[in-house]
């Protein structure tokens, strides 16, 4: 099958070269469907056991269903994303401490989607994490990201 398709292409490329009538957009055609062919006559020929690896999935998100972690925030007195400020300065401060959250790939799944929430001088963490670790790790990146604010950190491990 291979073989054919080599072949097909050769015949184009003749076509081409010796001045046969082919048009530009015929000749362009033919050209984009060897390619496409030799494409995916490559990947076919990747070894792939179908397994997945570190890189495609994060191992510490086994369970991404944390309903029963949000049900706190039926409470008053828990800071919740819809206290957040809707000035520049606390929805700047929030978006800084997210994007230091996001380039941070030590980071599990949980401690990238944390709730950063800022009021005020008040910059508030909630959420599962992974380990006290990265729970130390998510607080010194909002301190360094929101100066001169207060970090509250309410972040919870895991299965502590």
């Amino acid at each position: 099958m291979a073989r054919q398709h080599a072949d097909s292409y050769a015949v184009f490329i003749r076509y081409r070269i010796l001045g046969a009538s082919m048009t530009s957009r015929t000749f362009t055609i033919a050209t984009l469907a060897a390619c496409l062919v030799l494409c995916a006559q490559a990947v076919a020929a990747r070894p792939h056991d179908g397994t997945l690896t570190s890189e495609d999935v994060d191992n510490t998100a086994v369970n991404v269903d944390n309903t029963a972690a949000n049900k706190v925030d039926a409470h008053d007195s828990t800071s919740t994303p819809t206290d957040q400020s809707n000035s520049t300065e606390a929805r700047q401060t929030t978006a800084n401490i997210r994007k230091a959250l996001m380039a941070d790939k030590t980071l599990s799944v949980s401690g990238h989607n944390v709730k950063i929430v800022t009021n005020g001088s008040t910059v508030t963490l909630r959420g599962p994490v992974a380990s006290a670790a990265e729970k130390e790790r998510i607080a010194a990146l909002a301190r360094e990201n929101a100066p001169g604010k207060d970090i509250l950190n309410q972040l919870t491990v895991k299965g502590a």
